[in-house]
């Protein structure tokens, strides 16, 4: 059996000179420090239309490629990382709608929450929210992520951490147990 998983990072930010970018681009490098295969998921490389009806909606022939493209990647997941900003106490708009386009893609993979603040809060109120939505999903989030506040002031543009042990540190928490789900799901499919 390949033990090799492949991770979606999905990330749901838009906004210009947007710093979360560099958390994703820190996660992005140590999947693949880990071993396995992670596959970036930015609204800003694939640009979706505001939804009006989702992938299985649409004709074939009709099918966005942006859309098409992204379906063929979360099918292919093994497990997700949703990395999410706060607007407003709720996940951004461009995160939700690129969520909502599917529904069986992520049907019984492991899934994980991992939000940022440029402030000292770190996005905690958002967890809340996107654990319920992945949940409905099939897509049952684990306990554990990764939660950064002070983003900018933490990460490099290139997503180098200023303290390299305790990010790790907290990477190891979370993506040991999501990799245990991901890797018992996917025995079970």
């Amino acid at each position: 059996m390949n033990n090799k998983l492949r991770i979606s990072i999905i990330y749901g930010s838009t906004r210009k000179n947007r710093i979360g970018i560099r958390f994703v681009k820190y996660l992005n490098n140590q999947i693949k420090k880990n071993g396995h295969i992670p596959i970036i998921i930015d609204p800003i490389e694939m640009p979706f239309p505001f939804l009006d009806k989702r992938y299985d909606d649409y004709k074939k022939n009709e099918l966005p490629k942006s859309i098409a493209k992204v379906q063929k990647l979360l099918k292919k997941s093994d497990a997700f990382i949703i990395v999410s900003a706060e607007y407003n106490h709720m996940p951004p708009p461009a995160l939700i709608n690129i969520l909502n386009f599917y529904y069986k893609e992520y049907d019984r993979k492991s899934s994980c929450i991992c939000t940022y603040s440029s402030g000292d809060f770190a996005g905690i109120r958002v967890q809340s929210p996107l654990r319920a939505f992945l949940a409905q999903f099939g897509s049952p989030p684990i306990k554990y992520g990764m939660f950064q506040p002070n983003l900018g002031k933490f990460f490099d543009n290139d997503g180098i951490p200023t303290d390299e042990k305790d990010a790790k540190a907290r990477f190891d928490i979370f993506f040991n147990e999501l990799v245990w789900y991901a890797q018992a799901y996917k025995k079970n499919r």
